[in-house]
């Protein structure tokens, strides 16, 4: 397994050009994820499910996350970055 987690730099003992670029990598896939929750989080008042069942929690997900679509691709075609 690869670790994930961001390498520390310690006094007099500062994090190499290798270790830099690993921690780079590993933020720009954490801020893309930590968007999405972050925005369910809000939108929703909370990530709480309050349903009767396993099909109707999953459904209430999958139409969380329709909404994160529909809200993302209306920000990029206004942002201009896909025509």
């Amino acid at each position: 397994m690869k670790s994930k987690v961001h390498e520390k730099g310690y006094r007099n003992r500062p994090l190499t050009d290798e270790q830099k670029t690993s921690n780079i990598k590993k933020s720009k896939i954490r801020a893309r994820v930590e968007h999405v929750f972050s925005f369910m989080e809000q939108s929703t008042k909370g990530l709480v499910l309050k349903s009767l069942g396993i099909v109707r929690a999953t459904g209430i997900i999958g139409l969380i996350n329709l909404t994160f679509n529909l809200f993302r691709y209306e920000q990029i075609k206004r942002l201009k970055i896909i025509t």
